[in-house]
This record gives C-alpha cells, structure tokens and sequence, in this order.
C-alpha cells in the first residue's frame, strides 16, 4: 500500500534528493581553469580588437586617439578592400564546390569493400598531414617554369612547346592556388563522406534494387538524401577554413601577381604589419568576423531546410 501511494503522490510533491553542500562551488571550481583560459584566449582579444577599432593606433608611433568610425569608413570605401572581399568569395566557392565533388567521388570508391581499400585510405590522408606553408613551398618548385616537374612532364608528353610561368599571370595563378587548396583538403572531405556512407543503411538500398532501380537511381534517390547532413557538415567546415587562408596564398604567390589573387587575409595582414595600422586592421577584422558570420548563418539556414542538422 505505501508503494501504491507513492506512486499516487504528484511528483511536484515528491521529496527531490537533497544536493550536497558545496558540489556548485567544487563544480565551479574544476571549471575555473578552463573558463580562465577562454576567457584569456577569446573573450580579451575581442574585447581589445573591438576597442582597437575606434582607435587610432599605429605601432610606429606613441599612443593612441580615437577616431570613432573613422576605421569603419576608411575600410569600406577602399575599392581594394572589395576586390579582395570578390576575392576571396570567389576562392572559396571555387575551392569548396570542387572539393565537395571531388571528396564525394572519393567517398564513393573507398566505401567499396576491397583489400586495396585501406591503402588508398592511408594514402589520401597524407595531404592533410602536410602544413600548408609546406605544401605551399613544394608547389612553388613544382611550378617553376625552370626546373619545375609540371613544365617538365608537359613538355615530353608533347602537351605544351615552352614552359609556362604558372604565377606571373592571373589565370594560371589563380589555378595554381586552387589545385593547392584542393589537393590538400579533398582527402578531409572525402573522409567525411564516407562515414556517412558507411552509416547509411542497408535496407532502403535493398529495397530500391528489388523495385527495379537503376544505379543513378538508387544514388540519386536513396543515397544523396541519406548523405546530405555530412555534405552539410564537410561544406560549412571547409568554407570557414576556407575564408581563413593565408599562409598558402602568402607562400606561393603573395597576393599577386598585381593583386589578382589578393585575399582579404592578406589585407589583414598588410594593413597591421606593413602598414602599421592596427586601428584600421582590427575595424576590418570586425567586419570580416561580421560579414563571415552573416555568410555561415545563411548557409547553414539553406542546408537546414534540406537536412536535419539543425532540428532538434
């Protein structure tokens, strides 16, 4: 009987166990370090970037004044700051989509079940060991129309007549930055892609083939809508790595040449540690962070209306 009146009793009434005393302050405890840290890492050089900003502050000279929006105003109306915004868009959406299709078409010859399958797998992610600075510096010999393997190989296949100085010209340069970001990042997404092709079950595939479909079909149909949370997931991750390069484009063509292939990293970079204007550089890194979040907020709200990555 009492257990059937317990049961009985609403549980807004029921006694709730007793918390011991001091288990918040010792939780808190624990946490301090890390939040110390965070705090240190994030939220202070936020804060000084967010204050910088109104500020005139040039490292070669003493002190600083503030300006307001004077920062704001003089990044916005830099016709070269655009450029490099276009830039860096178009880098990205070039870079990313190709990945994404090469990554896919990867994803899809290692999700077979071979004996070769686990070499391969351990060769593709040799890229992403690699630095980036140091890939950088590997592709700059490789393309060096004197001694480079490229002019070299495409001279005695008969492809070309004169060896080509892939970075003096804006076309080929731009090739060149794309083909280092894609060699080094496919094997990420790739690797992506197949975990989630490795999760997709077995059942609605069994069933498309018994009804009669057709290998386009079942891919089309069946594994595409199935694998799109990781395409989600492997495009977000890229574009905002993505957006954030720069010791690859510093090593291989600088910016150039002119400023063809000038990215807004690199702007950053001038502006603070060339031009000495840390007001102007840290107004800039505000509206980049600002312009970068607007960009992945839209995306993720595209992606999410196909996907269920963001539902609850």
């Amino acid at each position: 009987m009492a257990a059937i009146a317990a049961r009985l009793v609403p549980t807004k009434f029921a006694r709730r166990p007793r918390r011991p005393i001091g288990t918040g302050a010792l939780a808190w405890g624990l946490l301090a370090p890390a939040l110390v840290i965070l705090l240190a890492m994030t939220i202070a050089p936020t804060m000084y970037l967010v204050g910088a900003s109104f500020q005139h502050v040039n490292l070669l000279g003493t002190g600083s004044t503030f300006v307001g929006f004077r920062n704001y105003l003089e990044v916005l109306s830099d016709p070269s700051i655009g450029w490099s915004a276009a830039a860096t868009l178009l880098f990205v959406a070039l870079a990313v989509g190709i990945e994404l299709l090469l990554g896919l078409a990867l994803a899809l010859l290692l999700s077979r079940k071979m004996r070769e399958i686990n070499l391969l797998t351990a060769l593709f992610v040799v890229p992403l060991g690699v630095a980036p600075v140091v890939s950088a510096l590997v592709f700059r010999v490789l393309l060096n129309p004197a001694y480079g393997w490229l002019d070299w190989y495409l001279q005695s296949w008969g492809l070309m007549g004169n060896p080509v100085d892939w970075l003096s010209q804006p076309v080929t340069a731009w090739i060149a930055l794309i083909g280092l970001d894609v060699w080094q990042w496919t094997p990420f997404v790739a690797l992506i892609l197949l975990a989630g092709l490795q999760g997709i079950p077995s059942e609605p595939k069994e069933a498309a083939v018994v009804d009669g479909a057709s290998p386009i079909a079942l891919f089309w149909y069946v594994t595409l809508p199935l694998l799109r949370p990781f395409i989600a997931i492997a495009l977000v991750l890229r574009a905002i790595e993505a957006f954030k390069t720069f010791g690859s484009v510093w090593i291989l063509t600088a910016g150039g040449p002119g400023t063809s292939t000038e990215l807004i990293t690199l702007d950053l970079y001038r502006v603070a540690l060339q031009d000495f204007n840390v007001g102007a550089a840290a107004a800039l890194g505000i509206c980049f962070l600002l312009c970068l979040s607007v960009v992945m907020t839209e995306l993720l709200n595209v992606l999410g209306r196909n996907t269920d990555i963001l539902e609850d």
